[in-house]
């Protein structure tokens, strides 16, 4: 009973930590390649939210699915797939496609205030498969 009710307590620590989030938005043009965008998804605090900008994701059958709205109301999307069948395979390929959807995944869950996530997708669909990197900034 105890081990429930601290259960339950973590649980209820986390989702308050991640309500308190917030999100600014910016993207542009790809320099030298304007047919693939830049965005940058600042973490910060729910105080701080740009009042336009929405950022959402979703895991699920190994695939990472994002949507956006930046801080100027434009809307943007990619995907990451990682394709499971292939997990074996010593093709470069699929082992940098499961390499990619690890580490994304392991960035997401751990999104935290402070964090920059810098996006690379194409601008022609909002389903385009794209690459996520995270920065953090520590300091005052």
């Amino acid at each position: 009973m105890l081990l429930l009710a601290l259960s339950m307590t973590a649980a209820s620590f986390g989702s308050l930590a991640q309500s308190s989030l917030g999100t600014s938005i910016t993207e542009q043009p790809r320099p030298g390649l304007p047919q693939a965008r830049w965005t940058y998804v600042d973490i910060i605090d729910s105080f701080s939210q740009n009042q336009v900008a929405k950022f959402s994701y979703n895991i699920s059958n190994y695939s990472v699915n994002f949507n956006w709205t930046t801080n100027e109301g434009a809307t943007g999307g990619c995907h990451i797939y990682y394709d499971v069948n292939k997990d074996a395979s010593t093709n470069f390929d699929d082992q940098t496609a499961k390499r990619r959807y690890n580490n994304t995944r392991d960035i997401l869950l751990n999104l935290k205030q402070g964090d920059r996530l810098f996006i690379q997708s194409a601008f022609s669909t909002n389903s385009a498969p794209c690459e996520v990197t995270v920065d953090h900034k520590i300091g005052l």
